[in-house]
């Protein structure tokens, strides 16, 4: 019987009757929890352009643990649950405002060009062109 409900959803799935979410199919994802310990400057308003906005973290658990990271949110001015555009299928997550010093449960992509195409608001740039960027895919308060 489980076998027969195996082939169901499967068949469901390449139908395109059950969708799968984007970001479950992006390779090389990692979960950290990181504390925000900067956000440089001012994020542009969300109804000039579309973009995403790069913001330094600390990571104090999971992968990555005790380094510093850069992470590209996307549209950030707006609360996770209401991104309701074409970033809808990769951007997820409870989180309602960015604030320095809170501490956040994150799922990141390793490639913001493989998610992401537009424009990148990346103020660190200028001092730090070695670092990697990572995309954000969900993130929580913690």
């Amino acid at each position: 019987m489980r076998t027969v409900l195996s082939c169901v959803a499967a068949l469901a799935l390449l139908a395109g009757l059950v969708p799968e979410s984007a970001a479950k199919k992006i390779k090389g994802t990692i979960e950290v929890t990181a504390k925000l310990v900067k956000i440089p400057g001012k994020m542009p308003p969300d109804e000039l352009y579309d973009y995403a906005f790069v913001m330094k973290y600390q990571v104090v658990g999971g992968k990555l643990d005790k380094q510093p990271i850069y992470v590209a949110h996307y549209k950030p001015r707006r609360p996770r649950g209401k991104i309701t555009d074409k970033m809808k299928k990769y951007v997820k997550g409870s989180l309602k405002r960015f604030r320095e010093g809170d501490v956040h449960k994150m799922k990141l992509a390793p490639k913001i060009k493989k998610i992401w195409k537009g424009a990148v608001v990346d103020e660190f740039f200028a001092t730090d062109r070695k670092s990697k960027r990572w995309f954000c895919l969900k993130v929580d308060r913690k």
